[in-house]
């Protein structure tokens, strides 16, 4: 087991590292802004506050698309189930274009919707919080849809095949 000492920093390499271990929920988070669409894969989704009802994930400021995110007044959350891996790498992928052949309709916020068929959030910009190398998007759920019989794709699910 490797220790980092209290005297030494942790290394971004460490702690992905470390934090990969925790298991949790994939995701493809879409918005757009001023006429520009964009999307990743955020495994940082993390419910808030239930009145209002308020989730958040982070966006790191080296991301090609940051200024969409920066300027974007919602986006749409996809929680993806065990059988939306095409998804997670097409979302995952860097330097392409995320939504070529790809259908999808502007939500109720004019968000991207890129899979009907999972559970979603579609959130208004609440707040944006800066954080180290990345910026913290708080939203306000606005519509959600939930599907009943659903396997969630998990990171720990996701590099396992």
């Amino acid at each position: 087991m490797t220790v980092t000492s209290i005297d030494q920093a942790v290394a971004g390499t460490e702690l992905r590292r470390a934090m990969g271990l925790w298991a949790t929920g994939i995701s493809v988070i879409t918005t757009q802004s001023e006429g520009f669409v964009a999307g990743l894969v955020s495994n940082s989704l993390t419910s808030v506050s239930l009145d209002p009802p308020l989730v958040s994930w982070a966006v790191d400021k080296r991301s090609t698309s940051f200024d969409i995110w920066n300027t974007a007044q919602s986006f749409a959350v996809h929680i993806l189930s065990e059988s939306d891996r095409d998804l997670a790498r097409r979302f995952a992928a860097k330097g392409t274009d995320k939504f070529a052949e790809l259908a999808w309709e502007p939500g109720v916020l004019g968000s991207p919707i890129v899979a009907a068929d999972v559970p979603r959030l579609e959130c208004r910009v609440w707040q944006r919080v800066d954080a180290g190398d990345h910026v913290i998007l708080i939203g306000e759920a606005v519509r959600v849809q939930i599907s009943e019989s659903f396997r969630p794709l998990t990171n720990h699910s996701y590099w396992a095949k």
